[in-house]
C-alpha cells in the first residue's frame, strides 16, 4: 500500500472471511484499490473502483469498517471521506455486498464550507430494543439523510434516524459493553445529552445509553477524552477499557489508559507514555485473547512499544468490585492469582486525593481508624473472605456482600511461605 490505513474489518462475501483495510491509500499489493482492498491470506484484490471525491478539498479515504445486517444479508459498510464508491454518489458511507457497491440513501451532509465536511469516523452495531441498527458518527455532520443530526446518527437498512436524546456534540468512539445492568452503548467524546443542565452540556466525556436514558458516566471538565474504547474480559471480568489524553480517571492514577468495570475504575500497570492511542482492539494471537491498543506512542507498561502494545494482565494481580446496581450486593474480584497461595485483600479508608497518594503502608489516610482495620484483616483466620484466603484458582469472585454506601482504598498481596511476594496496584473501591 502506497499511504496509510485506518481501518480494518473482517467479512465474509461468501467465498471465505477475509481481512478488509481502509485508508488514503490507492494501491495494494501493486493493484490499483481507491481506498479499501481485500487481504484472503495471499492476495490483495479492490473493492470495484472503490471510493473518491469529486471536491479534493480534503483527502479523501476510509476511516471507519464494520459489519452490519440490515435484514437482507451480512454486508460491509465503509465510512469516511468520499463522495463516491464504485462509481456511484454515495455521500461519505456506503455498503459492499461481496460485489456491489450501493449508498444508504442520499448519505450524510456536513457545516457549510467547514473542511473537511463531513468525514465519518465511526460505526458500530447497538439493539437498543427494536433491532439491531447502524450507528454512525462524524465531524462536522449536521444531516443524515436529510434527517437534521448532530454528530450522531442510526441507520436501520431504510431509512436514517436521530439517537434519542443526544442533541450534539463530537463522539470519539463508541462499543457496546454490559456492565452487569444490560448492554448499552459507551460514547466518548464531548456532547450535550438530555436530562443534563446546559452549562455542563460539553463535559461529558463518557456516556452511556441503554436505548431509553443517557447516563454520564464522567462528566468532569478537568480531564481530557477517550479517543479510543473497547470491551474486554482480561482475566478479571468483562470491563470496559479507555485510552486516550488523561492522567487520572474518577480519582485513580492511571497514564493515559484505563478499565471500568462498571463501578470502578483501575489502572493498567505504568500506562501508555502518549495520549494519542488510535485504537483498541481485541486479539487472540494462540496465547490467548489480549488487548490491543494501537497509537504514537513510544512506551507502554515501562518498555519500548513504538506505537503497538499488547495487555492481558497476565503478571499482574488485582483487587477490584462490581456491583450491578446502587444498592446492589457487592462481588470483590481478584485477578491472575497462583492456586493453592495466601492473599491478603486489605481495605482502608478512602484517600481524599486518590488511591495511594496519602502516605502510610497502604496508601490511605493513615489514621488509628486504619491502622486498627487493617490491623483486624490481617489477623483473621485463613479462609476468611475476602480478606485473607487461599486462592481456589487464578481469578475468583468473593461474595455477595451486602454494604452500606462506602469509598474504600484497597490493595491485594500475595503472603506465602511467610514472605510478601506480588502485591497489586492500589485501587479505588466504590460501593454505592
Amino acid at each position: 500500500m502506497n499511504a496509510g490505513v485506518s481501518a480494518l474489518a473482517v467479512f465474509d462475501d461468501g467465498t471465505g472471511p477475509a481481512l478488509y483495510a481502509g485508508g488514503s491509500f490507492t494501491t495494494a499489493g501493486g493493484a490499483i484499490a481507491n481506498h479499501i482492498a481485500r487481504w484472503d491470506g495471499s492476495t490483495w484484490t479492490p473493492l470495484g473502483s472503490g471510493m473518491g471525491a469529486a471536491a479534493l478539498t480534503y483527502t479523501p479515504g476510509v476511516r471507519a469498517l464494520t459489519v452490519f445486517d440490515d435484514g437482507s444479508g451480512s454486508a460491509l459498510y465503509a465510512g469516511g471521506y468520499f463522495t463516491t464508491a464504485g462509481g456511484a454518489i454515495a455521500n461519505h458511507i456506503a455498503r459492499w455486498d461481496g460485489s456491489t457497491w450501493t449508498p444508504l440513501g442520499i448519505g450524510v451532509a456536513g457545516t457549510p464550507f467547514a473542511t473537511p465536511s463531513p468525514v465519518v469516523t465511526l460505526l458500530g452495531v447497538f439493539d437498543a430494543g427494536s433491532g439491531p441498527r447502524l450507528y454512525v458518527g462524524a465531524w462536522n455532520m449536521t444531516a443524515a439523510g436529510g434527517v437534521p443530526v448532530s454528530g450522531l446518527a442510526r441507520w436501520d437498512g431504510s431509512g436514517w434516524s436521530t439517537v434519542p436524546g443526544w442533541n450534539g456534540g463530537l463522539a470519539y468512539d463508541f462499543t457496546v459493553f454490559d456492565d452487569g445492568a444490560g448492554p448499552a452503548l459507551y460514547v466518548s467524546g464531548y456532547a450535550s445529552v438530555a436530562g443534563y443542565p446546559p452549562g455542563l452540556a460539553y463535559y461529558h466525556r463518557l456516556m452511556r445509553w441503554d436505548g431509553a436514558t443517557w447516563i454520564g458516566v464522567l462528566s468532569s471538565p478537568s480531564i481530557a477524552h477517550f479517543y479510543a474504547l473497547q470491551a474486554f474480559d482480561d482475566g478479571g471480568g468483562p470491563a470496559l477499557f479507555g485510552a486516550g489524553g488523561f492522567y487520572t480517571v474518577g480519582g485513580v492514577a492511571a497514564n493515559h489508559i484505563a478499565r471500568w468495570d462498571g463501578s470502578t475504575w483501575s489502572a493498567l500497570g505504568a500506562g501508555i507514555s502518549s495520549a494519542w492511542a488510535h485504537d483498541l482492539e481485541v486479539f487472540d494471537d494462540g496465547s490467548g485473547p489480549a488487548l490491543l491498543v494501537a497509537g504514537t506512542f513510544p512506551v507502554a507498561g515501562g518498555a519500548s512499544a513504538n506505537g503497538v502494545a499488547k495487555w492481558d494482565c497476565a503478571s499482574t494481580i488485582s483487587v477490584s468490585a462490581t456491583q450491578a446496581s446502587p444498592g446492589a450486593p457487592v462481588f470483590v474480584n481478584n485477578t491472575n492469582l497462583t492456586p493453592g497461595n495466601e492473599y491478603y485483600n486489605l481495605f482502608a479508608i478512602a484517600c481524599p486525593t486518590g488511591p495511594g497518594t496519602c502516605g502510610g503502608p497502604f496508601g490511605a489516610n493513615w489514621t488509628t481508624q486504619n491502622v486498627n482495620l487493617v490491623l483486624w484483616q490481617m489477623t483473621r483466620p485463613v479462609g476468611t473472605e475476602p480478606f485473607r484466603v487461599i486462592a481456589p484458582s487464578s481469578y475468583v469472585n468473593w461474595g455477595p456482600y451486602n454494604l452500606p454506601p462506602i469509598t474504600l482504598d484497597a490493595i491485594c498481596i500475595d503472603f506465602s511461605s511467610g514472605m510478601i511476594g506480588a502485591t497489586s496496584p492500589m485501587a479505588r473501591l466504590t460501593v454505592q
